[in-house]
């Protein structure tokens, strides 16, 4: 007789209309003893089945009520409970919070980074003594739009070296270095962070090789010990552009901050990218795919800067957001991939474990999105009609992220797992230990 097979129970937390919806996927069609029943403190699901209970802690806190009983002859039970309590503006700010691993205020002098393909180190202990993050994509934009918009100065304030009492605001903007022409040169013993690079001079690196491709794409960044391409060249910033995702952070701290996850990187980044662009569909382009079909790569971090602490130059870059840098892994070179964001902070619990990173254990929180495959003339369409935002990665990358996207689907219940054309998945959010 074969061992039975536990059921899967999936929760989501609906927080816009106030319920938490639960599914319960069945091996087997349920019987007329199949019941379920909330906790005493309206914290855990439980399911009873022919003398068995199954249990799953709910991502809130229900409403003690008294659940439907199941139609017997179901394989997919579902339930929407009431949420207890009333939404909160520190909830609702949470909620639209975007925080990516290793933020300059998380790392020290002390910081140092491997290779986490072969453990090289690549970043020694104290090189860098100051970390600082880089300002989010439309920092300069708004800068700009404020300084053209603000309201008058009086008369005696007004007097410019034009001798009409004016300033053009262009001349204006990029004198006080937040023009969006402008932005961040690395410098010595200085960690410029992004939410997915840290920009870096080649001399504060170690065991580190930069290899010019034979085409016009950004050359790659290797390590030395084992060539794996961890990062890009960026010459406008006369520096290096190391991948968070292909580093490993030698500290005491847990496993999941020292290796954070592609998806929690990836997740912030399109994140960021729709509240700088109201945007949620995203272009996942190989490195290979599109060249030439879009605007010079464009790097959120680029900048736009007016700290004087930082050196600013002033060059113009414009288009996509770019992570590329040439593949140098044995993979056939993958298609565009399209990814729309249906919920940017989704808190879920899932009896099934998505990975040893992200237990079932752990307060989950994930970006839901629908994505699927599409061609280049598909890609090209929907870039030129700006219903989509371009991220253009490493085409490893993007194949990993199918991988990423295709195995979270093991926890939600079969019928949730697509939408028409659509495949559903789920990528980690970051959440900073409190």
């Amino acid at each position: 007789m074969s061992p039975k097979t536990q059921p899967l129970i999936y929760a989501e937390l609906l927080s816009n209309i106030r319920q938490i919806s639960v599914i319960v996927a069945l091996d087997a069609p349920c019987g007329p003893g199949t019941k379920a029943e909330l906790s005493a403190d309206g914290r855990q699901f439980m399911l009873h089945r022919d003398g068995d209970t199954s249990t799953l802690d709910l991502p809130g806190q229900a409403v003690l009520v008294q659940l439907q009983k199941p139609v017997p002859g179901n394989k997919e039970l579902s339930w929407r409970i009431p949420i207890a309590g009333q939404a909160t503006r520190a909830s609702i700010e949470d909620a639209q919070r975007n925080e990516a691993p290793w933020s300059a205020k998380e790392l020290s002098e002390d910081a140092e980074f491997a290779c986490r393909n072969c453990a090289a180190i690549i970043l020694r202990k104290g090189t860098i003594k100051v970390w600082k993050d880089l300002p989010s994509e439309n920092w300069a934009e708004m800068m700009e739009f404020w300084h053209c918009h603000k309201p008058d100065v009086p008369a005696e304030e007004a007097n410019g070296s034009n001798g009409h009492g004016h300033v053009h605001h262009d001349q204006t903007a990029a004198s006080k270095g937040y023009g969006a022409s402008s932005k961040f040169i690395a410098s010595k013993s200085t960690g410029l962070v992004d939410l997915t690079t840290f920009l870096l001079t080649s001399n504060d690196c170690t065991n580190t090789e930069i290899t010019k491709p034979a085409t016009e794409k950004p050359a790659s960044v290797l390590c030395r010990a084992c060539h794996r391409n961890i990062g890009r060249d960026d010459p406008q910033a006369d520096g290096i552009r190391l991948f968070k995702w292909s580093l490993t952070l030698l500290s005491s701290r847990s496993p999941s901050f020292n290796n954070p996850s592609l998806a929690s990187l990836l997740s912030s980044q399109c994140l960021a990218s729709s509240h700088a662009t109201a945007v949620s569909k995203f272009v996942l382009s190989p490195s290979d795919v599109l060249s030439g079909t879009s605007s010079t790569p464009y790097s959120p971090s680029c900048a736009k800067s007016s700290s004087s602490s930082c050196n600013v130059s002033s060059e113009r870059t414009a288009g996509a957001t770019s992570l590329i840098g040439p593949s140098t892994l044995s993979v056939s070179t993958p298609g565009p991939m399209l990814v729309w964001v249906l919920n940017s902070a989704l808190h879920f619990r899932s009896g099934t474990s998505l990975s040893s990173s992200w237990p079932v254990t752990s307060s989950n929180v994930a970006m839901k999105v629908f994505w699927k495959s599409i061609s280049t003339d598909d890609a090209r369409s929907l870039l030129d009609g700006g219903s989509a935002e371009e991220l253009i990665l490493p085409d490893e990358i993007v194949v990993e992220i199918g991988g990423i996207l295709r195995d979270s689907a093991v926890c939600l219940p079969p019928s949730a797992r697509k939408f028409k054309e659509w495949d559903v998945g789920l990528l980690e959010r970051y959440q900073p230990s409190s």
